[in-house]
């Protein structure tokens, strides 16, 4: 008994300290770029929705004079502090449409918003916040709609797109955020 209880009290010492000090801050996976907003969901359906919730602190948006700024952004993964890249930022009416028709939705007209063409991610980060603009007055002519635009990443400088969460289909409840700001 004395044998076994040494053994199992000596596989668990080496279990211990087998893993030096700093390990779990080394830079372990892959390098590549996503959507954090299209993980909001946990990757599925990618649907975004704005206002995401009822609460102070549930809103994923900002008012700023007469736009509405809707939080969006771009992540690399990995520990590392990466080199500064770029991503072009895309919509795709198709995918829109699509996305439209099943939600019960209307496509949002390019007279409602503004994106930027490219966000840039400074060196020795690994996001960038971007943000979706509405504004206010072409919003309140779609009353009682809920509005779908698919934005999606392309072409990176560096690093490689994910395979999952590089598109985001935003969902806009256009009475819900009218009434919340």
């Amino acid at each position: 008994m004395r044998k076994i209880l040494f053994a199992i009290f000596s596989v668990c010492v080496l279990a211990l300290t087998s893993c030096a000090e700093g390990d779990g801050d080394k830079d372990y996976g892959l390098m590549k770029i996503y959507m954090p907003q299209a993980m909001a969901g946990g990757g599925i359906g990618n649907i975004y929705n704005v206002p995401s919730g009822g609460g102070e602190y549930t809103y994923n948006f900002e008012a700023d004079g007469d736009n509405i700024n809707v939080f969006l952004g771009v992540m690399r993964s990995g520990k590392a502090a990466g080199e500064a890249f770029t991503v072009d930022i895309q919509t795709s009416d198709e995918q829109s449409a699509a996305q439209a028709a099943e939600l019960g939705a209307e496509i949002m007209p390019a007279s409602v918003y503004t994106l930027p063409s490219n966000v840039k991610v400074e060196a020795g980060t690994n996001s960038k916040t971007f943000h979706l603009v509405l504004a206010k007055q072409a919003l309140s002519t779609y009353a009682g709609k809920k509005l779908v635009l698919c934005i999606g990443l392309a072409n990176p400088s560096m690093y490689e797109l994910s395979d999952k969460g590089t598109a985001v289909t935003v969902l806009v409840d256009v009475d819900a955020l009218m009434k919340s700001i």
